[in-house]
């Protein structure tokens, strides 16, 4: 039986460097064809044969078959004739058709071998031919899933070196509670898999941040009833709550305007009453993140300029009347972008616990779990088992768990290559906290790294992910403004960047539009800044910010931002578009960083180059076949090494 990850299309390899076709591409480089085996020569004249081979004749059996041939001409003229492959090539070297046939290699499946390899020789036969099994043993070698385990449930799976390990670990030791930290494309996934199998499905619970996660470990299951197993964080908590106390009557859901006004929230500060109740939400969402179980002035959001004691006392009071009017409506908590908090944290205040029905619960992508949700789960006695990587959480305090836990290191990634290897390392070493153990990316993996110009469109299909709001707006013009279709992850993400594009509109002409678009009320994000000249303030040092500020000073408007929502093609094949601290746990085939994620302009303090540091971290590690850069990563970091901070007195 062969590895479930076993690809009976996995690609042709041709007996050639990358490094020497570069060289090839230089002034004088058809003198460099001298130095070259028949192999080599052979594979170059297969790499120029591709840009005139007919479409249905492209592919890399094809290639593999001419490659064949070529040597199999070689071997016969050597002895018959004067003539060589080396004449052939040089009569035949055309360095504009190897510059196109190079572009189209990974389309069709075709790679090039290390230098060893092809000093090793094994994909020939002892007569010089070309040895078509080749592939085969080359793909099994460097297969990482090498290791045959069969489970309790009479399955066989595959796992790499090190996942077997630690499965074994696991099965001899089922009552103790696990962590496995892993980088990026380790097969966290697969191996969650693997540990349920060993498991007994109705005594154990699978929980998930989102729909989506969890929809990823289902695809992996293989019986109807597991396919439908497991919780997102909300349903798990509503579960939990379902009948401990009455629901509000349906009805209206009132807007941020409504509600302020409901409440009696009049304003704080120069804050109106809707802007002064999102400060209230951003201090609610603080507190349902964290184990505390009595609100405080801890909870409340940063300001530049701190709160006196009157300030912090009324913004609590304001803040206590909205927590007041959710545990009583419950159904708003669907407005405040945060609705799986809210219940988890409700469910922990409640002295909820996981039924005692369950011995084990499991937990992907552990760097998601808010602190209220493992109070719940540590109240019981089941054996707690997450999966996570601390670089996929950019932002926030990680959760420590207050029971002893065996931890298993994995750095292995089966889904990178060596060559992004070579741009994680330097952004595992630099940040300032977190673990430092190398990453390792597969010698099979071949993720493609490409630098693009100012001003490049990326192809349909192409995750672009971007540093901030500012960053997607001025994406999203770019794309709309280069007739490119885009899309974003979801329908909430799609009216988030609405709402704050429509708002920086607004407060950059508030004379137009302030009283057009207050039905929404003001965006979360500007819920600190009263007016443009603060917004201009606090993002003085924004690449991407000033890229808008300058469309909306060459008059980008409201009517425009209608022109551009047009463009939004959630159901066909257009660019995706969302922030790259929100894309780990997924995996995209095209992947596309943009400036502003790796700006040059000085960071705030080593505290947010950390954050940004995670964040292209999580950016560079979704690709699996390709990824766009506006410039070498490693060159970035080295560039931040020797900059000043702009706070040298830290966060």
């Amino acid at each position: 039986m062969l590895p479930e990850h076993s690809d009976l299309s996995s690609p042709v390899f041709l007996p050639v460097t990358d490094e020497t076709c570069a060289n090839l591409l230089q002034a004088g480089g058809a003198k460099a064809l001298e130095s070259l085996t028949d192999p080599e020569l052979a594979a170059v004249l297969v790499i120029q044969n591709l840009v005139q081979t007919k479409e249905q004749d492209l592919g890399a059996v094809a290639a593999e078959k001419i490659l064949a041939k070529l040597l199999a001409w070689a071997v016969d003229t050597r002895q018959s004739t004067n003539a060589s492959l080396l004449s052939e090539a040089q009569r035949l070297f055309d360095p504009r058709k190897l510059y196109f046939g190079l572009k189209v290699l990974n389309p069709l499946n075709l790679r090039f071998l290390l230098v060893e390899e092809i000093s090793a020789r094994d994909y020939l036969l002892p007569d010089g031919q070309w040895d078509f099994e080749y592939k085969v043993r080359r793909h099994r070698s460097h297969d990482p899933f090498s290791q045959p385990i069969v489970t309790p449930r009479y399955r066989e799976r595959w796992l790499s070196p090190a996942q077997d390990k630690l499965v074994r670990t696991f099965r001899a030791n089922l009552d103790e509670d696990l962590h496995v930290q892993g980088y990026a494309g380790i097969g966290k996934s697969h191996l969650l898999v693997a540990l349920l199998e060993h498991l007994r499905p109705e005594k154990t619970l699978l929980l998930a941040r989102t729909p989506a996660k969890l929809e990823v470990l289902r695809q992996r299951m293989v019986g109807p009833s597991e396919k439908r197993a497991g919780k997102t964080f909300l349903t798990f908590a509503q579960s939990l709550m379902l009948g401990r106390r009455p629901q509000a009557e349906g009805g209206r859901i009132p807007t941020r305007q409504a509600l302020a006004q409901e409440l009696n929230i009049f304003g704080f500060r120069h804050y109106d009453g809707p802007a002064t109740l999102e400060l209230c939400l951003k201090a609610i969402e603080r507190y349902c993140r964290f184990r505390d179980h009595t609100f405080s002035a801890k909870h409340l959001p940063h300001f530049n300029q701190p709160l006196s004691s009157v300030d912090a006392q009324v913004l609590l009071e304001y803040s206590s009347r909205v927590w007041g009017y959710l545990e009583l409506n419950p159904a708003w908590g669907s407005q405040t972008g945060f609705e799986a908090l809210l219940m988890i944290k409700r469910a922990c205040i409640a002295g909820c616990v996981v039924p005692a029905r369950y011995t084990h619960v499991l937990i992907d992508e552990s760097q998601d779990i808010p602190g209220s949700l493992l109070q719940i789960i540590e109240r019981g006695r089941q054996v707690l088992i997450t999966l996570g990587d601390e670089y996929q959480q950019a932002s926030g305090v990680p959760v420590k768990r207050h029971r002893e836990v065996r931890q298993s290191d994995i750095s292995y990634s089966v889904r990178s290559g060596r060559n992004v290897e070579r741009l994680v390392n330097p952004l595992i070493a630099r940040h300032s906290q977190k673990g430092k153990i190398p990453f390792e990316g597969a010698s099979d993996a071949d993720v493609v790294i490409k630098e693009y110009p100012e001003g490049f469109v990326p192809s349909g299909g192409c995750v672009v992910l971007t540093a901030s709001p500012w960053d997607s707006m001025i994406w999203a013009i770019h794309l709309h403004d280069s007739n490119c279709k885009f899309r974003f992850p979801d329908k909430r993400t799609q009216d988030e960047l609405k709402h704050f594009m429509a708002t920086a509109i607004e407060l950059f002409k508030p004379d137009f539009y302030r009283s057009e678009f207050s039905e929404n009320g003001v965006h979360p994000y500007f819920s600190d800044l009263p007016d443009w000249q603060a917004v201009c303030d606090a993002n003085q040092f924004d690449e991407s910010f000033l890229r808008v500020k300058a469309k909306l000073e060459n008059g980008f408007m409201i009517a425009d931002l209608t022109r551009l929502n047009r463009m939004i093609d959630n159901a066909g094949n257009g660019c995706l578009l969302m922030l790259a601290e929100e894309a780990g746990g997924m995996e995209f085939d095209k992947v596309l960083l943009t400036p502003g994620l790796l700006t040059n302009e000085k960071f705030k303090d080593a505290y947010a180059f950390d954050q940004r540091i995670c964040a292209v971290y999580i950016a560079i590690s979704r690709a699996r076949l390709k990824l766009y850069v506006p410039y070498d990563v490693v060159e970035w970091v080295e560039y931040h090494e020797y900059q000043q901070f702009r706070d040298t007195a830290g966060h």
